[in-house]
């Protein structure tokens, strides 16, 4: 295996070393050093990110032949290098990936609940368990022992061992995947795992674990979680939010979740009181239409702040006075409907005959259908010659 100085120190940012091989694929140097801090993708870690000889690192990743291969926007020559890793990142990859060890070795060790994916993003990291139905509780009790874990500061080291040896360890979560070179990722008497990705020396560094939510994928649980930093400024936000919502209901931070539900329950009761009352005036508008009547065309125009479930439901109720085609507009919308029987007139034909003609689009079903114009000229155009086909 090439020389990866990520593994024997994760904590070097800068480091001098030597181009020993240089290609050009895809309009991309295709670079190989003789040693590297840039860790490859693989394992739910993504990619390093920083300067060779000043040269951004645009992407690292691991060939068929087990070498990194780091690729450059331009030509870093050979021989000497200069690399500078994005630390910054580096440390957050570092937090989270010891991070997620610590979720799976608790939710394996008191769950028996193994962990089948994890991932990490520049936005956030998630990792997949293999449970359908995680109970609240059991979220819960697993972050408070993770953030005990990490209270404690236990050492976290990583090494190689052979087959026979990583087959012995009672501490193994998980076999390894690979028959040599096996990195096993250690947490001091409480967990070690076959691991690729860069961690931090101890669990302290980690700061702090907090699952922000949770989803149902694939019959597994999901859990999208912060760590350190990310998940103290996870813990603003929502510190601000709260306070922000208790201080608008003029309630405390403990009763704010109870007042936003009652209000949001008066909110919904208003809503349907609102809706009543609009179908009670709709009801009334119908049967003013139907007397005035002429015939079995209704047109009408409705206001534009009643909304378009407003013609809808006002088609509704003329339709139970009587059969009728009803072309009812909200703004440059039309809507047309009919309960006519003998099942000879097909709305959709006639905005997909006339519609375009008149600058319209839309369509729909025989006996349902709406039309969109740009000008109200046009959608009163539309409806004299709708007028003059059905009569």
């Amino acid at each position: 295996m090439q020389n990866r100085q990520y593994y024997l120190d994760p904590y070097q940012a800068e480091y001098r070393t030597e181009v020993t091989e240089l290609g050009l694929a895809d309009g991309h140097y295709q670079v190989i050093l003789a040693n590297t801090i840039f860790y490859p993708e693989g394992g739910g870690q993504p990619t390093d990110k920083g300067f060779i000889n000043g040269i951004p690192v645009l992407h690292v990743y691991e060939n068929s032949d087990q070498q990194v291969i780091h690729v450059l926007p331009e030509d870093p020559g050979f021989g000497r290098a200069v690399c500078v890793l994005d630390w910054q990142q580096r440390f957050y990859h570092m937090q989270h990936h010891t991070g997620q060890h610590l979720l799976s070795a608790v939710f394996y060790r008191k769950y028996g609940i193994q962990t089948m994916g994890f991932h990490l993003s520049e936005k956030y990291s998630t990792m997949d368990i293999e449970t359908g139905a995680l109970a609240k509780e059991q979220l819960m009790v697993a972050e408070q022992e993770v953030n005990h874990l990490i209270q404690q500061n236990l050492a976290v080291k990583s090494y190689f061992v052979p087959t026979t040896e990583a087959e012995r360890m009672t501490l193994l979560r998980k076999p390894p995947q690979v028959d040599s070179d096996i990195r096993i990722v250690e947490i001091e008497s409480f967990d070690a795992v076959p691991c690729c990705g860069t961690h931090v020396a101890n669990t302290g560094e980690v700061g702090i674990v907090k699952v922000v939510k949770t989803e149902r994928v694939r019959g597994m649980t999901r859990l999208y979680y912060r760590c350190g930093l990310e998940a103290f400024k996870d813990y603003q936000f929502k510190h601000d939010l709260v306070i922000g919502l208790a201080n608008a209901f003029s309630n405390s931070e403990q009763d704010v979740l109870a007042r936003v539900t009652a209000e949001l329950e008066q909110k919904a009761e208003l809503e349907r009181e609102l809706r009543r009352i609009k179908q009670q005036l709709l009801g009334y508008l119908a049967h003013e239409l139907v007397a005035q009547a002429q015939g079995r065309l209704i047109v009408h125009h409705l206001d534009a702040d009643q909304g378009l479930d407003a013609a809808p439901l006002l088609i509704n109720e003329i339709f139970s006075r009587g059969r009728f085609l009803v072309l009812a507009a909200v703004g440059s919308r039309l809507f047309l409907s009919h309960n006519l029987e003998g099942g000879k007139l097909d709305l959709n034909d006639l905005v997909k005959k006339y519609g375009a003609e008149y600058g319209g689009r839309g369509g729909g079903k025989s006996d349902f259908a709406q039309v969109y114009f740009p000008s109200m000229g046009q959608l009163e155009a539309f409806i004299a010659r709708i007028t003059e086909e059905s009569i």
